[in-house]
């Protein structure tokens, strides 16, 4: 029993340079897989729920490519969808069974591409659904449920409840946000480790873009990772793109020959940094992607067009300029002791009065001015600061 595993191929994603980076990465996958009886792919197989019909094209046409090499994977059983559904085709040579992703999640009444690849007879779409197949004497069960937005994710596998079916490989197949591993404060996660049911031998989670693998309750726990790069997140960027071959009760990793250079680089502003930024550019591998940050104070403006405009031809980059200036320095710094000292509007009237009268090199009581700005005093106020009248204090 051999099967291969892999998720987040994110086809479509990318322009420039990388426009056919989640091609060449399906394309190289799929070669490290053509040995195996059964192909997993956790989600994600599009960057979008309604791709391009030229997208869509080269996806199915690179699909076919599974179809030549024979497979010792016989269907037996479904359970929670129609076995009519499953194309004659789609068990042709190796069957590839895949679960759609949260960029691919449609409404209920609509189709989503992966079910339009299994309508194509490509792919085995599973949501809330386990297919049993037969390996060579054994018995193996893909238990799948595709994305669902991560508020609902909890109860719909509750409500699913997926049962680890006795004598087989169990493996269940999900792709959501994970609490421990993934959080996002717009749609926090319904799910956590815990939720997981017991008695599976792999737990596989698309989603998480980056890999990992540990030993879970009676089985693994697998994040196969994406095959390219969406994000500019450490984690996700310097790691190897790859396939994992579940072999038996072993699990490998083969990374993929096809690797962009990611580079990552931090600049302090000044009035050298553009060529400090073409002298690094300069020695970067052309192809590559590059993460520029640019950090520090500065009064002024950093203009970045030339250097996005010449460099992009030849590599993906991506400048984030987070430079700041003496005054938004200040309110960064008010912000700040607002949050942690939870000002009262009076102290914040106060603090403000104080931060511009240093400014302006003042030397006054700001207790006694504030409360005679606030009285409504203000020529009070006024000759107190010009001195023309003495402090009340």
């Amino acid at each position: 029993m051999k099967i291969a595993v892999f998720s987040d191929i994110h086809a479509g994603f990318g322009k420039g340079i990388r426009e056919n980076d989640s091609y060449i990465a399906l394309k190289e996958a799929l070669e490290l897989s053509k040995y195996c009886d059964l192909i997993l792919i956790a989600g994600d197989i599009f960057d979008t729920r309604v791709p391009k019909q030229e997208v869509f094209a080269k996806i199915a046409k690179i699909f076919t490519y599974t179809k030549q090499f024979p497979s010792s994977a016989k269907l037996k059983e479904v359970i929670g969808k129609d076995i009519k559904e499953i194309s004659s085709l789609a068990l042709k040579g190796i069957p590839v069974i895949a679960i759609h992703g949260n960029h691919e999640r449609r409404s209920r009444e609509l189709i989503n591409p992966v079910q339009a690849l299994e309508h194509a007879g490509l792919v085995i779409n599973l949501h809330c659904a386990t297919a049993i197949f037969e390996i060579n004497g054994e018995e193996v069960a893909i238990h799948g449920m595709g994305s669902v937005p991560e508020r609902y994710a909890r109860d719909v596998l509750r409500e699913w409840r997926p049962k680890p079916i006795k004598g087989a490989k169990n493996i269940l197949m999900l792709h959501q946000s994970i609490g421990e591993y993934i959080y996002s404060p717009l749609e926090p996660p319904s799910l956590r480790l815990e939720d997981l049911p017991d008695g599976f031998d792999f737990y596989i989670i698309g989603h998480i873009h980056w890999h990992d693998i540990r030993n879970y309750k009676q089985g693994k726990l697998l994040f196969p990772g994406s095959l390219v790069t969406t994000t500019p997140k450490k984690i996700e960027a310097t790691q190897q793109k790859g396939v994992w071959i579940i072999e038996n009760n072993n699990i490998k990793f083969i990374p993929l020959k096809f690797q962009r250079k990611i580079y990552f680089k931090d600049f302090e502003a000044s009035p050298q940094v553009k060529q400090r930024i073409k002298m690094f550019l300069s020695s970067v591998e052309k192809g590559s992607i590059v993460y520029i940050k640019i950090k520090g104070k500065t009064n002024e403006k950093i203009e970045l067009r030339d250097i996005l405009e010449e460099y992009n031809k030849i590599l993906e980059l991506k400048i984030k300029n987070e430079t700041i200036s003496e005054s938004e320095e200040e309110k960064v710094k008010l912000i700040e002791l607002i949050r942690e000292q939870k000002l009262s509007p009076e102290e914040l009237g106060k603090e403000m009065l104080r931060r511009n009268a240093e400014k302006l090199g003042c030397k006054i009581k700001i207790d006694e001015i504030f409360d005679l700005l606030v009285s409504g005093d203000i020529e009070t106020a006024f000759a107190v600061l010009k001195g023309e009248q003495k402090t009340l204090w």
